[in-house]
């Protein structure tokens, strides 16, 4: 039988073979080996934002090797090796990342930087973007305490404080305001990498819209700023995300392997693959984390992410995911990853960075009242969370002690009046149902 040999350009680019029939016959990452029948095949081979497809016919005998697909990739991230970079774009977030240009709050340990760019494309106004606490104090605006160059299409936010969770707000046109959550974590600098759209004919937004929830977020030890010599730490990051957006997990092999061994220090590729692996999402690239040890490996996956940013919502909402509540099995001390740097939490108030993770939270708070708090932030919020995003949004346009009240009216309505039922019908957290009233 004739043998199909086909290389990607990046070790995480996804490769697809489809028959005439348009099946999927062959996948793989980075490089897949099928033997199939004579014929006509579509391979395909995607990285985020690009997909390159080519017509291949197979003989009755013999081996093609396609080795020339190399779709370019598209990211917010000013890498060499992406489509709209740029090298003015990529010396300002060098030079800005390694900054403070607001040092807020007590122990400001933690820091966050934000890059804005545009395809190269001037623009007349800076990006409204702002970022606040989740009680919507005000903490720094992109365009008033960042800087930034018109002509060029960037601007650049770098602000110091104290780890824990924070809102991003951001105009959206057509929809109103958008608030976004982020993550600051001690002896980390968090690094959202924004597109910044084109200028568009709407007055509300002569400058073009921060598109916020297409940006990419990571994290890198606080003194190594952005350094465009670890690519991969944002491309791999990037593919991964993708991945998720998708209900698919996308790491490389040596990504599989160090998530399994505890061996990783990138926490956001971390979460974005313990995720996956905690709902089971589709893997092409034949993950080597197998059922047989699921014990083990979720422990010490989840361990060692508790280890790198305790003070995550993420980090503790996996390690609930993998392991369960309660208390820590017998692996907590294998494979070197040994004890987490903070009690793994068992009710959550403030809410993920992932959307997946809020849904989860939300979908188990339906049945059990502990989980999130009837007064916490996220059973607030929970009525006005928004979806199309990788990350964890909501309308800040509307007050959410109204829409509470509006789904609990159309529920009476229609004859829905115990707690658990309407909880499931609304999809609010059971906490906040029972504190409203119904019983």
């Amino acid at each position: 039988m004739p043998r199909l040999i086909v290389e990607g350009r990046h070790e995480f680019t996804q490769l697809r073979v489809l028959d005439s029939l348009m099946r999927e016959v062959a996948a793989g990452t980075h490089m897949l080996t099928a033997h199939l029948p004579r014929g006509i095949y579509r391979v395909e081979a995607r990285v985020p934002g690009a997909v390159d497809e080519r017509l291949v016919t197979l003989p009755s005998s013999g081996w093609i090797h396609l080795k020339d697909l190399a779709p370019i990739l598209d990211s917010p991230v000013p890498l060499h090796d992406v489509r709209t970079h740029r090298a003015i774009h990529e010396a300002a977030a060098v030079h800005e990342s390694r900054k403070v240009h607001l040092d807020w709050g007590t122990n400001s340990s933690g820091q966050l930087f934000i890059f804005v760019r545009t395809d190269g494309s001037p623009r007349s106004l800076p990006p409204v973007l702002t970022v606040e606490t989740l009680d919507r104090e005000p903490i720094a605006s992109v365009a008033e305490d960042g800087v930034g160059d018109l002509g060029m299409g960037f601007y650049a936010l770098s602000v110091a404080l104290p780890p824990g969770t924070y809102l991003l707000t951001h105009q959206v046109s057509d929809l109103g305001l958008r608030g976004q959550a982020v993550f600051v974590e001690e002896g980390w600098q968090t690094q959202l990498f924004v597109p910044w759209g084109a200028e568009g004919g709407a007055s509300d937004f002569p400058g073009g819209e921060a598109e916020l929830e297409r940006s990419l977020f990571t994290m890198v030890p606080r003194a190594a700023g952005f350094s465009p010599k670890a690519a991969w730490q944002y491309t791999h990051v990037e593919a991964a995300l993708d991945g998720l957006a998708e209900g698919r997990i996308i790491l490389s092999r040596k990504d599989e392997r160090a998530l399994r061994n505890g061996k990783f220090d990138n926490p956001i590729l971390a979460l974005i693959g313990a995720y996956g692996l905690a709902f089971g999402f589709v893997n092409y690239y034949k993950c080597e984390i197998g059922d047989e040890d699921r014990a083990e490996w979720s422990s010490v996956i989840a361990n060692r992410i508790l280890q790198l940013i305790p003070h995550s919502p993420d980090a503790h909402l996996v390690r609930h995911l993998l392991c369960g509540p309660g208390s820590l099995p017998e692996f907590d001390q294998m494979g070197g990853v040994g004890t987490p740097a903070a009690p793994a939490l068992t009710a959550f108030g403030e809410p993920p960075i992932f959307a997946d993770g809020i849904e989860a939270l939300i979908g188990r708070a339906v049945t059990d009242e502990r989980i999130i708090p009837a007064g916490s932030w996220n059973a607030r919020m929970a009525s006005v969370r928004t979806s199309g995003s990788v990350y964890s949004r909501w309308d800040l346009d509307i007050d959410p002690r109204q829409q509470i009240r509006d789904v609990l009216a159309a529920a009476h309505a229609v004859g829905i009046l115990d707690s658990a039922a309407l909880s499931a019908h609304s999809g609010l957290p059971l906490s906040l149902v029972q504190e409203a009233g119904v019983t």
